[in-house]
């Protein structure tokens, strides 16, 4: 790039540089060709005249003429001026002159350049130097004189100093052209960093280390925009490759004992016992499908972090949670119940939304007795952002959803460990499960843009919330059947109770199965 617009400035200066020393050239040579035809002109015009107070009267010689036009003026700068009459007088200014015009050799060359009747010009070499002359024959009618009135110029000095003008052209332009390629390339040195350090980082960066980011200039152009995208897609591959070795991990890990635990039993069965063959298969098939249940849950955990892990669309509300306890509650004989409907519509996938809710009523199943009560609900929460869509439009709003049960609870120093995949808390020893539900909830809400909290006391009960920003509106009027329309604020939400209290928002129960 710097050599590219080095050339072009290198081509446009010596471009001008001659156009413009070709016309101060051309410039002198016309103007030195005028000065020299100029004392003809002149000497033309004092011969018209006559004689100086004579009345007009001829004059009778060459001599004469040429004495009187010499007196006339006298020749300057570069120029000097001599008059000979062939056989007779050479005749000069009586101030010095630069050329030296009177010599024997130089006035029989003169002589022999000349061109009766009309003036020439000629470029000779006079001691050493360049001069260019306009031999004018001149001559008297009634008389036989035939004498030359030469005028000389010294062009060559001129012409030196157009050159060394040229030349001084030549070294300015060249210091420029190193300034601007000094100035250019700390320039676009520092503008292009970002692509160097870009290209340093693509070199630097292998599957083995995905660690390396590229430093973003303060700036809104395309190459800080590049810089953006390349760490973005650097992020991604992170967490591509993390996701990637962390399936293959807790795969092999997770796998080992289901594995070990078949091949134990093939080991001990005794192929001639049907009763020992319809046990063990019966085992080998339960171990199977505890296999073949968690290969899946590692599957939706390592697909998490794709972009089409989940389809969002526009979801009714009510009708979602309407189909999620219908499809809940014959998880376990207990009472379930519905706290509240928000109304409105939310943006989400409903298929992956419906997998964690289903996943947090099975866990709250696990960790609570027949006498407990399970809960669903909705609500939406105001934002500081967003555009809301439902029941009340442009409304700032997040879609909250919660399972909360009675139960046990979960110690306030587990609430984070649960989430971690294979996590489980000392409530969950003897309870089947491999850990990972809540880690597959954690990925479905965080691939919306959401996140989940956990509120739960021992002895008291649990409260899983997963909030999700999405367009949507909330409801005033909360209709949980047919057949009953109650009537909350949107800001009321029901909160943890033991089972002597009801929640916050009563609805109704739907009975066991």
């Amino acid at each position: 790039m710097l050599a590219t617009l080095l050339v072009f400035m290198g081509v446009g200066l010596f471009g001008s540089g001659a156009f413009t020393h070709a016309a101060q050239l051309s410039a002198l040579n016309n103007r030195v060709n005028a000065e020299l035809r100029l004392p003809a002109a002149q000497l033309e015009d004092l011969a018209k005249k006559g004689v100086p107070g004579s009345g007009g009267a001829s004059y009778g010689s060459l001599d004469d003429l040429f004495t009187t036009f010499l007196r006339s003026g006298t020749p300057g700068g570069y120029e000097s001026v001599m008059t000979t009459i062939r056989g007779g007088n050479t005749i000069l200014p009586s101030v010095p002159q630069g050329t030296n015009l009177s010599s024997g050799p130089l006035i029989q060359r003169i002589w022999n350049m000349r061109a009766p009747g009309r003036t020439v010009l000629r470029d000779t070499t006079i001691d050493g130097r360049t001069v260019r002359l306009a031999i004018t024959s001149v001559s008297l009618e009634g008389t036989q004189d035939e004498g030359l009135l030469v005028a000389a110029n010294e062009i060559g000095k001129q012409r030196h100093l157009v050159f060394v003008s040229m030349w001084n052209y030549a070294l300015a332009s060249a210091a420029t052209l190193l300034f601007a390629g000094v100035v250019g390339w700390m320039v676009i040195g520092r503008l292009l960093s970002p692509v160097r350090r870009l290209r340093e980082a693509t070199q630097a960066t292998t599957f083995e280390d995905l660690t390396k980011r590229v430093e973003v200039p303060a700036s809104t152009d395309d190459v800080a925009q590049l810089a953006k995208n390349f760490n973005h897609m650097l992020e991604r591959l992170e967490s591509g490759f993390e996701n990637q070795s962390r399936f293959v991990h807790d795969a092999s890990h997770e796998l080992r004992t289901p594995m070990t635990i078949i091949r134990g039993y093939l080991e001990l069965l005794n192929a001639g016992d049907p009763e020992d063959v319809g046990q063990t298969r019966d085992l080998l098939l339960d171990e199977l499908d505890r296999m073949q249940s968690l290969v899946d849950e590692l599957l939706i955990l390592a697909r998490s972090g794709r972009p089409d892990f989940v389809s969002p669309d526009w979801i009714e509300a009510d009708d979602f949670l309407d189909d999620i306890l219908n499809r809940i509650k014959v998880l376990g004989p207990r009472h379930w119940q519905l706290d509240a409907k928000p109304g409105g519509l939310i943006h989400a996938d409903r298929r992956r939304l419906t997998q964690a809710l289903e996943q947090l009523a099975a866990n709250a199943v696990k960790h609570t007795s027949e006498a407990d009560r399970i809960s669903v609900g909705a609500a939406w929460e105001e934002n500081d952002g967003g555009m809301a869509y439902g029941a009340r439009a442009g409304a700032a709003k997040d879609f909250e959803i919660w399972v909360a049960d009675t139960g046990t609870g979960i110690p306030a120093d587990e609430h984070e460990h649960i989430f971690e995949r294979f996590g489980k808390g000392h409530n969950s020893a003897g309870t089947e499960g491999s850990g990972l539900g809540l880690s597959i909830v954690k990925a479905i809400v965080e691939a919306h843009g959401g996140t989940v909290r956990l509120e739960s006391a021992v002895g008291e009960g649990s409260r899983f919330v997963l909030s999700i920003p999405s367009g949507g509106g909330d409801g005033t009027e909360e209709k949980i059947s047919d057949a009953e329309t109650i009537t909350a604020a949107p800001a009321a939400k029901p909160r943890l109770a033991g089972p002597a209290s009801g929640p916050a928002v009563v609805a109704s129960t739907v009975g066991t199965p």
